[in-house]
């Protein structure tokens, strides 16, 4: 199921750095034909990214959540699997991080913190009781190491 493209609303002035590849991969996502081998950290992470330059903030993670949550039930079949703050967090961090009409590949190269399973970074804002926890998988969890960033219009 795909969700109205907001690149024209979101960008604004300037053009959107979504390239036609990216804009494919989000709709194989969608569309529940994106293969399971491809669902990774770093595709969470790309359609996050994809996510918040098409449209505000707060719908972007709406449209990030659902995909989720449609993906983890469709595909694999695991719609337990779900984590209501890893998503969100990860949201408030991307958006953060994120550069005015910066390409996905250029981002990518800048977030090698967030892709290191070694030293998970939502251990700097939780600790590992309060983020692994099932109130933090079902609902959205405050941190309680350090506030993570607002979620902001660019």
């Amino acid at each position: 199921m795909r969700v109205t493209d907001y690149s024209a609303q979101a960008s604004g002035a300037h053009r959107s750095p979504v390239s036609e590849a990216d804009q494919r991969f989000l709709w194989a996502f969608e569309d529940c034909a994106l293969p399971e081998s491809l669902w990774t950290h770093l595709a969470h992470i790309r359609i996050a990214w994809i996510c918040l330059n098409l449209a505000p903030p707060a719908e972007a993670l709406t449209r990030i959540r659902q995909g989720i949550l449609r993906y983890n039930t469709e595909v694999l079949h695991r719609r337990h699997k779900y984590h209501e703050t890893v998503t969100v967090a990860f949201t408030h961090i991307i958006a953060d991080r994120m550069q005015d009409r910066e390409c996905w590949t250029d981002f990518a190269e800048r977030i090698s913190d967030l892709l290191n399973p070694g030293n998970p970074v939502l251990l700097r804002y939780y600790s590992k009781d309060r983020l692994m926890s099932d109130a933090a998988r079902a609902d959205f969890v405050a941190p309680d190491l350090e506030e993570i960033p607002v979620l902001v219009d660019r």
